[in-house]
């Protein structure tokens, strides 16, 4: 149950060539740190304090589910076959990074 809702956060396609991710809800969390610095810089209340606490917990909980992707990126980046395509703000054009296994 939890790792099916971890990919939800994000599709994976692999084929003998190649792995594509496609980050999905990316802008939602972009929103949602955004949301969650406004509510820092309100004043304090019942409704900003929720409001952060609520963010906090689902940015925390999308940056777990998206972790051991990042790290699979990561080395792939290093090892430079990396091509990534689409925007992070997007939800028409998500972000989509293409590892060749080459």
């Amino acid at each position: 149950m939890a790792i099916r809702i971890m990919k939800t956060f994000y599709e994976r396609r692999e084929t003998a060539e190649e792995i594509e991710f496609q980050f999905k809800y990316l802008p939602l969390a972009n929103l949602l740190f955004f949301l969650a610095i406004g509510a820092s810089l309100a004043p304090c209340g019942r409704l900003a304090n929720r409001t952060l606490r609520i963010c906090g917990v689902l940015l925390l909980l999308y940056i777990i589910g998206i972790l051991p992707v990042w790290m699979d990126l990561e080395k792939a980046m290093r090892s430079g076959s990396v091509l990534v395509s689409g925007s992070k703000f997007s939800c028409k054009n998500p972000l989509k990074v293409v590892i060749s296994k080459k």
